[in-house]
């Protein structure tokens, strides 16, 4: 393909169906040539690997993450400075499957708060927009448990104006052609808009985790690992553990909304195992507490991994999976594409979670399930998320029945994070 239709392809289509096309036709690996820029796609679990762990030091995050860094400043996601392996190791301890299970009671009492506000939206009676509640919930989730703050007042203005950056930074990412952001566009202007509410939330998000922070648990250590930075960088790594750990946890539970109705051998074998469900202690591990729920949310992630495709540039020439990758490449990996592969997931694109036999025991190739990423960057709040969306998931089994108003399968669009191309409407009532 000639660099124009290249461009006119991918300006045509959403990202990720772009890539799925092009790998329907070409595999699992495909170089493009654009002049001065040359993209790999690589969707192996081989590749994926290689490019995560095993040559993880020749890896930068790169241009693919310039949008993002409008949003979240050099948080850990996006910085690729010296000191990005300085902020992990300090905020390592905070995150480790130890410690979140010392703060698994917190997110418990999170979860039962976010089942109150959807318990009046069943009572209302009205349509539900699942996406918007599971945001609302997640948001919620991390605003208490992480930050011991619960920031209910003007929630929807700031669940807008999230969904609204986030989208606008990847289509900017996407689009290299769109107008710089000093050009004052209505989509521009929306974006300042949004950033400046986001960063009045974040000031008064840090204010008030700051003086509470004394007390101890999660937000007491989140300060104390953060201490010393200056206000700038405090703001991008907190915006960035607050975005992280809402975004991505309301795509998968936005998912299981719409699918769990539709198996429901599973819904009933997530409301058995509510049915034992008490305020985990700090000896308690919630994936052995909850095998039903953890399997069910491995399969969500499975097929529907919300950062579907991840970028690196390497420092140098490398060799990725027996190709040879020239240096400041553009290289894009794709888990999506990955974890329904038949070849290492015999249920293909088939929602089967398995708790007689959990993901962790049917994984083939250890590329082949990289939701979070892998190998030195992979995603901090991995463990946080994973007992966020146990508890979250098991708590709606128990406490609601709802059924999405179209069952049909759903269209995938990629902002950044898969969503789904519509939005997830239904009726949803108190048990």
């Amino acid at each position: 393909m000639d660099v124009l239709r290249i461009l006119r392809a991918m300006g045509r289509s959403d990202p990720m169906q772009f890539w799925r096309d092009m790998h329907a036709v070409h595999g699992d690996t495909i170089a493009l040539n654009l002049g001065l820029l040359k993209i790999w796609f690589f969707a192996s679990p081989e590749a994926i690997y290689e490019i995560f762990v095993t040559q993880n030091r020749t890896m930068r995050k790169g241009i693919g993450y310039s949008g993002l860094r409008k949003l979240l400043g050099e948080g850990l996601i996006t910085n690729d400075r010296d000191n990005w392996g300085t902020q992990r190791q300090r905020l390592n301890p905070v995150f480790s499957p130890g410690a979140i299970n010392n703060y698994a009671g917190s997110v418990h009492d999170a979860c039962e708060a976010g089942m109150a506000e959807l318990r009046t939206l069943a009572q209302a009676g009205k349509p539900v927009d699942f996406g918007h509640a599971m945001t609302r919930l997640t948001m919620r989730i991390i605003s208490l448990a992480a930050f011991g703050v619960d920031l209910t007042q003007g929630h929807d203005e700031i669940v807008d104006a999230f969904e609204f950056a986030f989208a606008f930074v990847a289509d900017i990412t996407a689009d290299p052609i769109r107008a710089p952001l000093f050009v004052p566009t209505r989509e521009n202007r929306r974006f300042s808009h949004a950033l400046a509410i986001i960063d009045d939330f974040l000031d008064e998000l840090i204010d008030q985790s700051k003086s509470q922070s004394k007390a101890g648990g999660m937000s007491g250590s989140i300060f104390s690992a953060l201490e010393g930075n200056d206000r700038k960088l405090l703001r991008d790594e907190v915006v960035t553990l607050y975005f992280a750990g809402f975004e991505t946890t309301a795509r998968t539970m936005t998912f299981l909304m719409h699918l769990l109705p539709q198996h429901p051998q599973i819904l009933a074998q997530l409301r058995s195992e509510a049915q034992g469900l008490t305020r985990p202690a700090a000896t308690d591990n919630v994936s052995r507490m909850l095998p039903v729920a953890t399997e069910v949310v491995n399969e969500a992630l499975r097929l529907y991994p919300p950062v579907a495709m991840m970028a690196r540039q390497p420092n140098a020439d490398c060799v990725i999976d027996g190709y040879d990758v020239k240096a400041n490449s553009l290289v894009i990996v794709c888990p999506f594409l990955a974890q329904r592969n038949e070849a290492w997931w015999p249920q293909g694109s088939a929602f089967a979670p398995s708790p007689e036999t959990p993901l962790s025991e049917r994984l083939l190739h250890r590329g082949a399930f990289a939701p979070f990423g892998a190998g030195a960057r992979m995603c901090l709040g991995k463990h946080f998320a994973m007992v966020e969306m146990a508890l979250a998931v098991t708590m709606i089994a128990r406490d609601f029945d709802w059924q999405p108003d179209d069952p049909s399968p759903l269209g995938l669009e990629f902002h950044g994070t898969l969503r789904p191309a519509r939005p997830v409407i239904g009726q949803l009532s108190v048990r």
